[in-house]
């Protein structure tokens, strides 16, 4: 029978949250994780033998791991959790309110209807400022009971079968003892000693795959040169000194290939390039250290071969059987082979399957494999189908931590004899009909750049401080003896931190990464035994950074100010912002605001924003809230729930679907070729739940009354 290999690549991964110098974890991403995603994620395939997948283990994560293994690690969340409610000081009070809720309300807090209430409590949106306050409606026991079940609800629901204490604790349900918080310790413990051995286990017995990726997961490309963002981006803004440390790339991929083949006793052969970054140098570098195989994104595939629309507007291949087939990278005598994962599939299951119910998703999912097989039949001798993504990520938002909905479609995919799973080696110990690559396109899994990690000001600057604080070490230390400094610098080249910084993302912790980013690169001065500089004490996040926009107008405009997207023609010529994610460590994320178009005529500036009106509906005691700088400051809020406009100047303002502004330009001082600042709030009950951009404000340039004639000309 004419059938596909299924390739499934499920990436682990976190940052090093470990600051060298204290000790100590600010972040508890490791421990959560690990007690909720990274066991199960493995134990599942217990139940489907002949089911073979593949898994990324990255050193970062894996060390983290083992560290806290017994708990002895030194986490703060596990010291707030640890102290009796009445020795807790009033900013520990502080801290446990805002982070202890810090998990999907739906599917992890609500099964828990004691904690829903506290967070209730709590507020679901509060104003920082006014958490001190809040704190003293709490009494100890609910202190007590927020401490232990912030970690229950981080336990995956099958642990939940298999231990009484766990059991129990979910139905006492509430007015827990400082007993009860060993149950959840003991657990916890218990379930961090077998992740290591369970890969272990699977990889011997056949029925998964390990891969790496390097050390500290650093964007390889970037490390070697970082010009090479501008392959993608020719007009991109790079830091003033351009960093080039082959060296470290090629140490990061050497320690990690090192520490995975002592950990698992055997050396991988094939390598995941962190956030699917590649170049044809960092092929190069992973081919001269003996990696065999590699796997990117489908984008980074049709690039490098020069082909453009690639999907139609349901999002099928337009040529199928460039995608679903091995290929081999060569140039100068180095080869390695490639996979590119199909991006559609890839996606659904990160961000979108979890919108459905489990057994739809898992039906649709199957669906395409197969319309996928019934392409490419007869037109490839051995076809392949890569599935790669964050392994931990996106459970959390599926119903039963993801349990259902993988069930479903492994039990489907086993019945489907067409489809066979694979390891990746497996794969390419049988496959011999490969294409041929002489180059690879440089860039990443997210949109076929690096925009991510670098040519934004606080992206910049963090390159900046990496290449000063590396250089005074070279100095300092030419002959590589001062071994945790050193790390400390590998350990500032990871991608993460540079994923929070510029307008991109944004988390509830953006703070904290800022903080660690900063004290890896202090560290290296304490661990040289000089005074950091006074520059690693400040802040890198810019709170009134100025924006671009996502696209500048190019034509007057005259909508229609209804609230509806009352014809196709009404913002055709505007300037759009785009809406960025919040919240996770992935690209693609639910917003509230979605992004916001504006525009302007001879007379009026208009503005539109596109909302989760589920959102606005739900929550009731809704707001929007405009700032517009000029020459002064005007500030329009709306709020939905009475139709209520507050406003200093005239303007018409309407919501129904959509959020529409019309402003006179004299009412605003509105000059020619001046610029207009403007940011956009979303509240509730006065709280701000989100906001475009992110922080700062986009700045936008006052066209003149002969726009339309100067456009025309250009």
């Amino acid at each position: 029978m004419s059938g596909i290999h299924l390739a499934f690549l499920w990436h682990m991964h976190q940052p090093f949250y470990k600051n060298l110098f204290t000790g100590e974890y600010l972040l508890p991403w490791v421990l959560l994780h690990g007690t909720k995603d990274y066991y199960d994620m493995a134990y599942i395939l217990k139940e489907f033998p002949g089911l073979k997948q593949n898994f990324n283990l990255v050193p970062s994560l894996l060390r983290q791991l083992m560290d806290y293994e017994d708990l002895q690690a030194k986490d703060v969340y596990l010291e707030i959790f640890r102290t009796p409610p009445r020795d807790l000081t009033e900013s520990q009070k502080t801290y446990l309110l805002m982070n202890f809720f810090s998990a999907n309300w739906d599917n992890m807090i609500k099964p828990f209807p004691h904690y829903f209430e506290l967070l209730k409590k709590r507020g679901f949106y509060y104003p920082k400022e006014g958490i001190k306050e809040i704190k003293d409606y709490f009494t100890d026991e609910e202190l007590r009971d927020i401490q232990i079940f912030f970690f229950l609800a981080w336990i995956d629901p099958m642990f939940f079968e298999q231990y009484d204490g766990l059991k129990y604790l979910k139905s006492k349900g509430r007015s827990f003892s400082e007993d009860d918080k060993k149950i959840i310790q003991d657990v916890q413990k218990n379930i961090l000693k077998s992740i290591i051995p369970l890969y272990r286990e699977l990889y011997e017995n056949g029925s998964i795959e390990l891969s790496t990726s390097a050390y500290y997961h650093p964007i390889i490309p970037l490390l070697i040169d970082s010009a090479a963002a501008r392959e993608a981006l020719p007009d991109a803004v790079l830091p003033q000194k351009l960093f080039r440390q082959r060296e470290d790339a090629s140490y990061q991929i050497k320690k990690a290939i090192d520490f995975f083949s002592e950990l698992f006793g055997h050396r991988p052969r094939g390598m995941w390039p962190p956030e699917g970054c590649v170049s044809n140098d960092s092929f190069a570098l992973y081919a001269e250290h003996g990696v065999e195989w590699s796997v990117t994104d489908e984008e980074i595939l049709f690039q490098s071969l020069g082909v453009n629309n690639t999907r139609d507007g349901y999002g099928n291949l337009t040529n199928p059987d460039l995608l679903y087939r091995p290929y081999i990278w060569e140039r100068e005598g180095r080869l390695l082979k490639v996979l590119y994962r199909d991006k559609q599939l890839s996606d659904l299951i990160s961000f979108h399957y979890s919108r459905m119910a489990s057994k739809d998703a898992a039906n649709d999912c199957l669906r395409r494999l197969k319309e996928i097989r019934n392409s490419v039949k007869g037109r490839i001798r051995m076809p392949i189908i890569t599935i790669a993504l964050d392994g931990e990520n996106a459970w959390e938002n599926y119903a039963n931590d993801g349990w259902d909905f993988l069930r479903y479609l492994y039990d489907d995919i086993l019945k489907e004899e067409s489809i066979v799973p694979t390891t990746i080696s497996e794969y390419f110990d049988k496959t011999e009909d490969y294409g041929r690559i002489s180059g690879t396109f440089a860039g990443s899994w997210i949109g076929h750049n690096f925009s991510i990690w670098i040519g934004q000001v606080e992206d910049n600057a963090g390159w900046d401080l990496l290449s000063q604080t590396r250089e005074f070490l070279q100095n300092e230390d030419p002959e590589m003896k001062n071994e945790q400094a050193w790390e400390s610098i590998y350990i500032a080249e990871g991608s993460d931190w540079f994923w929070w910084y510029g307008d991109d993302h944004s988390s509830e912790n953006d703070e904290v990464f800022d903080f660690l980013f900063r004290e890896n690169l202090a560290n290296v001065y304490r661990f040289s035994g000089k005074e950091p500089p006074e520059v690693l004490a400040i802040p890198i996040l810019l709170e009134d950074q100025e924006i671009k926009p996502t696209r500048e107008p190019i034509d007057f405009i005259y909508p229609k100010i209804d609230g509806k997207v009352t014809t196709y023609f009404d913002w055709i010529g505007s300037g759009f912002i785009e809406g960025k994610g919040h919240g996770v460590a992935m690209h693609d994320t639910a917003l509230l605001i979605k992004g916001c178009y504006y525009g302007f005529n001879e007379n009026s500036f208009f503005l539109r924003a596109d909302i989760d009106r589920n959102f606005v509906e739900n929550m009731g005691d809704v707001s929007f809230e405009i700032n517009l700088i000029t020459e002064s400051s005007t500030k329009i809020i709306y709020r939905v729930k009475d139709a209520i406009k507050e406003a200093p100047i005239q303007v018409s303002l309407a919501y129904a679907d959509i959020l529409e502004l019309e402003c006179p330009r004299k009412a605003l001082d509105m000059k020619a070729d001046k610029k207009i600042n403007i940011w956009l709030s979303l509240k509730v009950r006065d709280m701000m739940v989100d906001r475009l951009p992110k922080r700062g404000y986009v700045s936008v340039k006052v066209p003149s009354e002969s726009f339309e004639m100067e456009m025309w000309y250009v």
